[in-house]
Protein backbone atom coordinates (compact mmCIF):
# COMPACT_ATOMS: atom_id res chain seq x y z
CA UNK A 1 0.00 0.00 0.00
CA UNK A 2 1.41 3.53 -1.14
CA UNK A 3 0.42 6.63 0.53
CA UNK A 4 0.14 9.94 -1.07
CA UNK A 5 0.08 13.33 0.34
CA UNK A 6 -0.40 16.48 -1.37
CA UNK A 7 -0.06 20.26 -0.73
CA UNK A 8 -1.99 22.43 -3.40
CA UNK A 9 -0.40 21.27 -6.77
CA UNK A 10 2.63 19.20 -5.28
CA UNK A 11 1.88 15.70 -4.47
CA UNK A 12 4.87 12.88 -3.40
CA UNK A 13 4.62 9.19 -2.52
CA UNK A 14 5.09 9.89 1.27
CA UNK A 15 5.28 6.23 2.33
CA UNK A 16 4.81 2.35 1.48
CA UNK A 17 3.27 -0.41 3.83
CA UNK A 18 2.74 -4.14 3.12
CA UNK A 19 -0.15 -5.36 4.34
CA UNK A 20 -0.28 -8.20 7.28
CA UNK A 21 -1.92 -12.06 6.55
CA UNK A 22 -5.46 -9.91 7.15
CA UNK A 23 -4.98 -7.33 5.13
CA UNK A 24 -4.23 -4.75 7.42
CA UNK A 25 -2.20 -1.83 7.04
CA UNK A 26 -0.79 1.30 8.83
CA UNK A 27 0.63 5.26 8.19
CA UNK A 28 1.48 7.08 11.16
CA UNK A 29 3.27 10.33 12.68
CA UNK A 30 0.88 12.08 9.42
CA UNK A 31 1.04 15.89 9.55
CA UNK A 32 -2.73 17.00 9.88
CA UNK A 33 -2.69 20.57 8.20
CA UNK A 34 -5.56 21.73 6.81
CA UNK A 35 -3.15 22.37 3.33
CA UNK A 36 -2.38 18.47 3.53
CA UNK A 37 -4.30 15.78 2.29
CA UNK A 38 -3.38 12.01 1.38
CA UNK A 39 -5.02 8.98 -0.60
CA UNK A 40 -3.28 5.68 -0.13
CA UNK A 41 -3.54 3.59 -3.33
CA UNK A 42 -2.08 -0.28 -4.54
CA UNK A 43 -1.37 -1.31 -8.00
CA UNK A 44 -2.41 -5.20 -7.93
CA UNK A 45 -2.22 -6.93 -11.11
CA UNK A 46 -1.55 -4.57 -13.73
CA UNK A 47 -4.72 -2.16 -12.12
CA UNK A 48 -4.61 0.83 -9.77
CA UNK A 49 -7.37 0.98 -7.03
CA UNK A 50 -7.04 4.49 -5.35
CA UNK A 51 -9.28 5.60 -2.12
CA UNK A 52 -10.76 9.02 -1.47
CA UNK A 53 -8.68 11.97 -0.58
CA UNK A 54 -8.63 11.86 3.36
CA UNK A 55 -7.87 15.27 5.19
CA UNK A 56 -6.87 14.29 9.30
CA UNK A 57 -7.41 18.16 10.24
CA UNK A 58 -10.28 17.83 11.77
CA UNK A 59 -10.29 13.92 12.58
CA UNK A 60 -6.59 12.97 14.03
CA UNK A 61 -7.01 8.82 13.34
CA UNK A 62 -8.99 7.82 10.11
CA UNK A 63 -9.62 4.06 8.55
CA UNK A 64 -9.69 3.64 4.70
CA UNK A 65 -10.51 0.03 3.09
CA UNK A 66 -9.58 -1.17 -0.31
CA UNK A 67 -10.86 -4.15 -2.14
CA UNK A 68 -8.82 -5.74 -5.34
CA UNK A 69 -10.17 -8.04 -7.51
CA UNK A 70 -8.55 -10.48 -9.87
CA UNK A 71 -7.69 -9.30 -13.19
CA UNK A 72 -8.95 -10.68 -16.46
CA UNK A 73 -7.96 -9.88 -20.37
CA UNK A 74 -11.63 -10.43 -21.92
CA UNK A 75 -13.62 -7.73 -22.60
CA UNK A 76 -16.90 -9.95 -23.21
CA UNK A 77 -18.32 -8.38 -20.17
CA UNK A 78 -18.01 -4.88 -21.17
CA UNK A 79 -20.44 -2.40 -22.54
CA UNK A 80 -20.84 1.25 -22.06
CA UNK A 81 -23.87 2.02 -20.43
CA UNK A 82 -23.86 5.76 -21.56
CA UNK A 83 -21.69 7.52 -23.94
CA UNK A 84 -21.66 10.97 -24.28
CA UNK A 85 -20.20 13.88 -27.07
CA UNK A 86 -20.60 17.70 -26.86
CA UNK A 87 -19.52 19.61 -29.22
CA UNK A 88 -18.64 23.34 -28.53
CA UNK A 89 -18.61 26.49 -29.98
CA UNK A 90 -16.34 26.56 -33.53
CA UNK A 91 -13.19 28.79 -33.31
CA UNK A 92 -13.50 30.34 -36.53
CA UNK A 93 -9.94 31.36 -36.81
CA UNK A 94 -8.51 28.07 -36.08
CA UNK A 95 -10.75 25.89 -37.74
CA UNK A 96 -11.42 23.81 -35.03
CA UNK A 97 -14.21 22.80 -33.03
CA UNK A 98 -13.69 21.54 -29.02
CA UNK A 99 -14.87 18.42 -28.36
CA UNK A 100 -15.63 16.70 -24.88
CA UNK A 101 -16.28 12.97 -24.32
CA UNK A 102 -17.62 11.05 -21.64
CA UNK A 103 -18.47 7.06 -21.00
CA UNK A 104 -19.51 5.34 -18.62
CA UNK A 105 -18.35 1.80 -18.77
CA UNK A 106 -20.04 -1.23 -17.12
CA UNK A 107 -18.68 -4.29 -16.11
CA UNK A 108 -20.43 -7.44 -15.48
CA UNK A 109 -17.52 -9.39 -14.77
CA UNK A 110 -16.79 -10.52 -10.89
CA UNK A 111 -12.82 -9.36 -11.88
CA UNK A 112 -11.31 -6.21 -13.08
CA UNK A 113 -10.88 -5.91 -16.69
CA UNK A 114 -6.74 -5.32 -17.50
CA UNK A 115 -5.73 -4.48 -20.65
CA UNK A 116 -2.10 -4.38 -22.41
CA UNK A 117 -0.92 -1.75 -24.70
CA UNK A 118 1.31 -3.99 -26.08
CA UNK A 119 0.78 -4.24 -30.24
CA UNK A 120 3.61 -7.42 -31.05
CA UNK A 121 1.08 -9.70 -32.26
CA UNK A 122 -1.49 -7.17 -33.96
CA UNK A 123 -3.83 -4.73 -32.64
CA UNK A 124 -3.46 -4.10 -28.37
CA UNK A 125 -5.76 -5.72 -26.18
CA UNK A 126 -6.70 -2.57 -24.06
CA UNK A 127 -9.65 -0.14 -23.59
CA UNK A 128 -10.44 1.60 -27.00
CA UNK A 129 -12.08 4.55 -27.66
CA UNK A 130 -12.72 5.95 -30.96
CA UNK A 131 -11.98 9.63 -32.68
CA UNK A 132 -13.52 11.35 -35.40
CA UNK A 133 -10.67 10.99 -38.35
CA UNK A 134 -9.10 14.47 -37.84
CA UNK A 135 -8.75 14.65 -34.05
CA UNK A 136 -5.85 16.37 -32.26
CA UNK A 137 -4.10 16.99 -29.50
CA UNK A 138 -6.41 14.64 -27.13
CA UNK A 139 -6.10 15.29 -23.67
CA UNK A 140 -6.58 12.16 -20.75
CA UNK A 141 -8.94 13.28 -17.79
CA UNK A 142 -11.14 11.21 -15.47
CA UNK A 143 -10.35 7.41 -15.13
CA UNK A 144 -6.82 7.54 -16.83
CA UNK A 145 -4.86 8.49 -14.14
CA UNK A 146 -1.81 6.81 -13.51
CA UNK A 147 -2.17 4.37 -16.69
CA UNK A 148 -0.68 4.86 -20.28
CA UNK A 149 -2.35 5.78 -23.99
CA UNK A 150 -1.32 5.26 -27.27
CA UNK A 151 -2.75 5.98 -31.03
CA UNK A 152 -4.51 3.20 -32.68
CA UNK A 153 -6.34 3.19 -36.11
CA UNK A 154 -8.94 6.00 -35.61
CA UNK A 155 -8.95 6.31 -32.22
CA UNK A 156 -6.48 5.39 -29.20
CA UNK A 157 -6.40 2.31 -27.18
CA UNK A 158 -5.22 2.73 -22.75
CA UNK A 159 -4.20 0.53 -20.27
CA UNK A 160 -6.66 2.07 -17.77
CA UNK A 161 -8.41 -0.92 -15.76
CA UNK A 162 -12.39 -1.00 -15.45
CA UNK A 163 -12.94 -2.73 -11.98
CA UNK A 164 -16.36 -4.71 -11.62
CA UNK A 165 -19.28 -2.57 -11.36
CA UNK A 166 -19.22 1.46 -13.08
CA UNK A 167 -16.37 3.43 -14.05
CA UNK A 168 -16.13 6.70 -15.67
CA UNK A 169 -13.59 7.59 -18.55
CA UNK A 170 -13.76 11.55 -19.76
CA UNK A 171 -10.99 12.99 -22.23
CA UNK A 172 -11.03 16.28 -24.32
CA UNK A 173 -9.68 17.02 -28.07
CA UNK A 174 -9.29 19.21 -30.92
CA UNK A 175 -11.25 18.65 -34.09
CA UNK A 176 -9.98 20.55 -37.02
CA UNK A 177 -12.00 21.15 -40.18
CA UNK A 178 -11.65 22.78 -43.74
CA UNK A 179 -15.16 23.24 -45.06
CA UNK A 180 -18.45 24.04 -43.94
CA UNK A 181 -19.66 20.43 -43.77
CA UNK A 182 -17.87 17.91 -42.05
CA UNK A 183 -18.50 14.63 -41.59
CA UNK A 184 -18.11 13.23 -37.54
CA UNK A 185 -17.64 9.15 -37.62
CA UNK A 186 -17.63 7.56 -34.57
CA UNK A 187 -17.58 3.68 -33.88
CA UNK A 188 -19.27 2.09 -30.76
CA UNK A 189 -16.17 -0.33 -30.05
CA UNK A 190 -18.62 -1.65 -27.36
CA UNK A 191 -22.51 -2.68 -26.98
CA UNK A 192 -23.52 0.90 -25.75
CA UNK A 193 -26.97 1.31 -24.07
CA UNK A 194 -27.30 5.22 -24.90
CA UNK A 195 -25.41 7.17 -27.03
CA UNK A 196 -26.19 11.15 -26.44
CA UNK A 197 -24.45 13.81 -29.02
CA UNK A 198 -24.65 17.58 -28.46
CA UNK A 199 -23.98 20.01 -30.81
CA UNK A 200 -24.32 23.85 -30.47
CA UNK A 201 -27.17 25.18 -32.46
CA UNK A 202 -25.23 27.31 -34.80
CA UNK A 203 -24.31 23.76 -36.85
CA UNK A 204 -26.46 22.41 -38.29
CA UNK A 205 -26.59 18.85 -37.54
CA UNK A 206 -28.06 15.82 -39.07
CA UNK A 207 -27.42 11.71 -38.70
CA UNK A 208 -29.23 8.52 -40.34
CA UNK A 209 -27.78 6.85 -37.13
CA UNK A 210 -28.77 8.77 -34.35
CA UNK A 211 -32.68 10.47 -33.84
CA UNK A 212 -32.61 13.96 -33.50
CA UNK A 213 -34.53 15.11 -29.98
CA UNK A 214 -34.40 19.05 -30.62
CA UNK A 215 -33.27 21.36 -28.38
CA UNK A 216 -31.73 20.79 -25.43
CA UNK A 217 -30.87 23.70 -22.69
CA UNK A 218 -27.89 22.94 -20.06
CA UNK A 219 -26.26 25.31 -17.88
CA UNK A 220 -27.79 28.53 -19.77
CA UNK A 221 -26.30 26.90 -23.15
CA UNK A 222 -28.54 25.44 -25.58
CA UNK A 223 -27.66 22.18 -27.91
CA UNK A 224 -29.12 20.05 -30.46
CA UNK A 225 -29.51 16.78 -28.70
CA UNK A 226 -29.63 13.37 -30.77
CA UNK A 227 -29.76 10.19 -29.47
CA UNK A 228 -28.66 6.14 -30.19
CA UNK A 229 -29.78 3.63 -28.09
CA UNK A 230 -28.96 -0.09 -27.84
CA UNK A 231 -25.60 0.03 -30.74
CA UNK A 232 -23.66 -3.11 -30.96
CA UNK A 233 -20.26 -3.35 -31.41
CA UNK A 234 -18.42 -2.31 -34.07
CA UNK A 235 -21.18 0.02 -35.29
CA UNK A 236 -20.35 2.91 -37.13
CA UNK A 237 -22.14 6.32 -36.31
CA UNK A 238 -22.24 9.44 -38.63
CA UNK A 239 -23.32 13.17 -37.90
CA UNK A 240 -23.15 15.56 -40.75
CA UNK A 241 -22.52 18.86 -39.73
CA UNK A 242 -23.27 21.94 -41.74
CA UNK A 243 -22.47 25.52 -41.88
CA UNK A 244 -19.11 25.30 -40.10
CA UNK A 245 -17.79 28.92 -39.97
CA UNK A 246 -14.76 28.93 -42.23
CA UNK A 247 -12.90 32.41 -42.33
CA UNK A 248 -9.40 32.33 -41.78
CA UNK A 249 -8.60 29.14 -40.77
CA UNK A 250 -5.18 28.47 -39.74
CA UNK A 251 -4.22 25.18 -40.29
CA UNK A 252 -3.74 22.99 -37.03
CA UNK A 253 -1.05 21.29 -35.07
CA UNK A 254 -0.36 17.00 -36.16
CA UNK A 255 -2.83 14.59 -34.27
CA UNK A 256 -1.63 13.63 -30.79
CA UNK A 257 -2.75 12.01 -27.40
CA UNK A 258 -1.50 13.67 -24.11
CA UNK A 259 -2.06 11.54 -20.68
CA UNK A 260 -2.72 13.67 -17.27
CA UNK A 261 -0.16 10.72 -16.02
CA UNK A 262 1.98 14.17 -14.84
CA UNK A 263 -0.86 16.22 -13.21
CA UNK A 264 -0.74 14.45 -9.20
CA UNK A 265 -3.40 11.87 -10.06
CA UNK A 266 -5.83 12.13 -6.99
CA UNK A 267 -6.07 16.08 -7.39
CA UNK A 268 -7.68 15.72 -11.12
CA UNK A 269 -9.62 19.17 -12.52
CA UNK A 270 -13.06 18.15 -13.47
CA UNK A 271 -13.21 21.36 -15.72
CA UNK A 272 -13.30 19.48 -18.77
CA UNK A 273 -16.34 17.35 -17.80
CA UNK A 274 -18.14 20.58 -17.01
CA UNK A 275 -20.42 20.72 -20.06
CA UNK A 276 -21.73 17.21 -19.86
CA UNK A 277 -21.80 16.55 -16.69
CA UNK A 278 -25.11 17.89 -16.39
CA UNK A 279 -26.57 15.63 -18.91
CA UNK A 280 -25.25 12.99 -17.07
CA UNK A 281 -26.50 14.49 -13.44
CA UNK A 282 -28.81 11.38 -12.97
CA UNK A 283 -26.13 8.75 -13.41
CA UNK A 284 -23.50 10.91 -11.54
CA UNK A 285 -25.56 11.14 -8.54
CA UNK A 286 -26.60 7.33 -8.23
CA UNK A 287 -22.61 6.60 -8.14
CA UNK A 288 -21.92 9.41 -5.86
CA UNK A 289 -24.42 8.35 -3.30
CA UNK A 290 -23.17 4.59 -3.84
CA UNK A 291 -19.62 5.71 -2.66
CA UNK A 292 -20.88 8.02 0.20
CA UNK A 293 -22.46 4.96 1.76
CA UNK A 294 -19.67 2.79 1.62
CA UNK A 295 -17.51 5.40 2.71
CA UNK A 296 -19.73 5.80 5.50
CA UNK A 297 -20.27 2.24 6.06
CA UNK A 298 -16.44 1.52 5.86
CA UNK A 299 -15.81 4.51 8.60
CA UNK A 300 -18.00 3.05 10.98
CA UNK A 301 -16.10 -0.43 10.85
CA UNK A 302 -12.33 1.52 11.76
CA UNK A 303 -10.94 0.82 15.17
CA UNK A 304 -8.90 3.80 16.40
CA UNK A 305 -5.48 2.74 18.14
CA UNK A 306 -3.30 5.56 17.64
CA UNK A 307 -3.56 9.18 16.98
CA UNK A 308 -2.41 11.04 13.81
CA UNK A 309 -2.17 7.80 11.29
CA UNK A 310 -4.30 6.66 8.42
CA UNK A 311 -4.99 3.14 8.44
CA UNK A 312 -7.28 0.39 6.61
CA UNK A 313 -7.56 -3.03 5.03
CA UNK A 314 -6.37 -4.28 1.66
CA UNK A 315 -8.38 -7.51 1.01
CA UNK A 316 -8.37 -9.48 -2.16
CA UNK A 317 -12.07 -10.03 -3.34
CA UNK A 318 -12.14 -14.09 -4.56
CA UNK A 319 -16.17 -13.32 -5.31
CA UNK A 320 -18.14 -11.08 -5.55
CA UNK A 321 -21.96 -11.24 -6.02
CA UNK A 322 -23.31 -9.48 -9.67
CA UNK A 323 -23.41 -5.38 -9.40
CA UNK A 324 -27.19 -4.81 -8.55
CA UNK A 325 -28.90 -2.02 -9.56
CA UNK A 326 -30.66 0.30 -7.20
CA UNK A 327 -34.25 -0.61 -8.79
CA UNK A 328 -36.14 -3.46 -10.99
CA UNK A 329 -35.14 -1.07 -13.89
CA UNK A 330 -31.81 -1.00 -13.16
CA UNK A 331 -31.86 -5.11 -13.23
CA UNK A 332 -34.06 -5.51 -16.22
CA UNK A 333 -31.21 -3.13 -18.23
CA UNK A 334 -28.37 -4.69 -16.74
CA UNK A 335 -30.09 -8.15 -17.44
CA UNK A 336 -30.67 -7.26 -21.03
CA UNK A 337 -27.46 -6.19 -21.32
CA UNK A 338 -26.15 -9.16 -20.35
CA UNK A 339 -28.46 -11.50 -22.67
CA UNK A 340 -26.80 -9.14 -25.47
CA UNK A 341 -23.18 -9.63 -24.34
CA UNK A 342 -23.91 -13.24 -24.80
CA UNK A 343 -25.67 -13.24 -27.86
CA UNK A 344 -23.08 -11.52 -29.13
CA UNK A 345 -20.82 -13.96 -27.92
CA UNK A 346 -22.38 -17.25 -29.25
CA UNK A 347 -22.48 -15.92 -32.47
CA UNK A 348 -19.06 -14.96 -33.25
CA UNK A 349 -18.66 -18.36 -31.55
CA UNK A 350 -20.45 -19.75 -34.75
CA UNK A 351 -22.88 -21.86 -32.57
CA UNK A 352 -25.85 -19.78 -33.71
CA UNK A 353 -27.46 -19.28 -36.80
CA UNK A 354 -27.65 -15.96 -38.63
CA UNK A 355 -31.46 -16.15 -38.39
CA UNK A 356 -31.87 -16.80 -35.06
CA UNK A 357 -29.14 -14.49 -34.47
CA UNK A 358 -30.89 -11.76 -36.17
CA UNK A 359 -33.87 -12.45 -34.37
CA UNK A 360 -32.96 -12.35 -30.75
CA UNK A 361 -30.66 -9.31 -31.73
CA UNK A 362 -33.76 -7.26 -32.89
CA UNK A 363 -36.30 -8.54 -30.11
CA UNK A 364 -33.43 -7.54 -26.88
CA UNK A 365 -32.82 -3.96 -28.81
CA UNK A 366 -36.63 -3.63 -28.48
CA UNK A 367 -36.58 -4.10 -24.82
CA UNK A 368 -33.87 -2.10 -24.54
CA UNK A 369 -35.17 0.87 -26.22
CA UNK A 370 -38.68 0.68 -24.42
CA UNK A 371 -36.41 0.49 -21.24
CA UNK A 372 -34.45 3.54 -21.68
CA UNK A 373 -37.31 5.68 -23.04
CA UNK A 374 -38.79 5.36 -19.78
CA UNK A 375 -35.94 5.40 -17.48
CA UNK A 376 -33.38 8.10 -19.36
CA UNK A 377 -34.42 11.58 -19.14
CA UNK A 378 -32.28 13.97 -21.22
Amino acid sequence: MTLQMAQGNNATDLSSAITDAHGSYSFANLATAKATSYAVYINYQGAQYTSAIISLATKAVQQVNLTVYAATKSTANIAIVRATILLHTPDAQKGIIPVSELFIFRNLDNRTYVGSLNASQGKPNALRFSLPHTASKVVLGKGFDGYNAIQVNNGFASDAAVPPGDSQFAFTFDMPYSASEYDFDYTAVYPTVLMTFLAPPEIHASSDTLSSQGPFTTDQHTYTLFEGKALLADKAVHVQLVGLPTSQIVPDAPATTTSTSGVPWFVVALLIMAGILCVTGVIYSSVRRQAASMSNKNKSNGKQKTKQQVRGQGQRQQKVAPVKSANKAGESEQALLQELLELDKAYEAGTMKKAVYQERRAKIKAQLRALMSEKVTP
